[in-house]
């Protein structure tokens, strides 16, 4: 297998994991959460969202949250953003790094924004030019650039249209965000491919959602495809607020144990990261969460 020797593991479980979770939980847990998995190896961390949409309410603190972490140097703590004031409301508190976010389906893209993907579009420029201001990292999220429940495989030629509106308006980096957990192996190393060759500079990342349980195999295929920067969540905690029946994220601690088990490096403990889940598990009552090595974990009794 042509895998990379090294891959960089962004902890969502405070944004990705906390937004559909069954309570709003109080910022020094998420802090403690977040230094946690620091101290476990973690060199990436997506904090929180920073969005006035109704859906989006349990991130509302997240400006706090930034406050209150003692940051440590080499990690990169991002924030999520749909529009140029959640930009401002981001550097106001010190964000080092955005992801701003467009679904490629038009009814996920409304459901979530209220708009269109191309209206969306269109306010990538003053987002960006606002980054660069304030000398923050700029990434690009594209939901949904597989397939949807809603219009099947997406077209690729709109992926690159997407692209080509983060890259002009200054992004670096794109994360590609199976949300509805629809991409198979084949579709996400074909078009992880094809989309890396249509542009070469950029810089990607992969988000997967587990559920129809292909989330392990999809990583795997993109890193065939060369993707080394992969988000995880703590205990598989995560969702969509706006896909009925969407499961958390791919499990941090599956993850690791996966890419350990192959000798692909993370710098990550594996040990405390088990024990950062184990927390989650506690923390939620085991709602929404979905993680092989935390439930074999509770059937030894540790």
């Amino acid at each position: 297998m042509n895998l990379p020797k090294k891959v960089t593991l962004c902890e969502v479980v405070t944004r990705d994991g906390f937004q559909t979770a069954p309570e709003i939980y109080p910022v020094e847990e998420k802090v403690r959460i977040i230094e946690e998995v620091v101290d476990a190896g973690c060199r990436s961390i997506e904090v929180g969202a920073f969005s006035t949409y109704e859906t989006m309410y349990k991130m509302k603190d997240t400006d706090k949250v930034f406050e209150k972490l003692h940051k440590k140097e080499g990690v990169e703590y991002r924030g999520l953003v749909y529009l140029p004031d959640d930009v401002r409301r981001a550097a106001a508190c010190g964000c080092q790094k955005i992801k701003l976010n467009v679904s490629a389906s038009m009814e996920h893209n409304k459901a979530g924004a209220g708009r269109s993907p191309l209206e969306s579009m269109k306010t990538f420029a003053e987002s960006g030019q606002i980054a660069r201001d304030n000398k923050m990292g700029f990434a690009g999220s594209i939901s949904l650039p597989f397939a949807s429940q809603w219009e099947g495989v997406i077209p690729f030629d709109f992926i690159k249209e997407i692209v080509k509106a983060f890259q002009d308006a200054g992004a670096t980096q794109i994360s590609l965000s199976d949300s509805a957990g629809l991409g198979t192996p084949k579709l996400v190393y074909e078009r992880t491919m094809a989309i890396r060759d249509a542009f070469p500079d950029m810089d990607w990342m992969l988000h997967m959602h587990n559920t129809r349980g292909m989330g392990l195999a999809n990583v795997v295929a993109a890193m065939e495809a060369g993707i080394d920067k992969i988000d995880t969540s703590l205990a598989g905690l995560g969702g969509c607020p706006y896909i009925k029946g969407a499961t958390g994220n791919i499990s941090t601690e599956d993850v690791l144990f996966m890419l350990d088990s192959m000798g692909v490096e993370t710098g990550m403990d594996f040990e405390k990261i088990m024990d950062a889940g184990a927390k989650i598990v506690k923390l939620v009552h085991g709602e929404g969460t979905d993680s092989y090595q935390q439930r074999l974990r509770a059937l030894a009794g540790k």
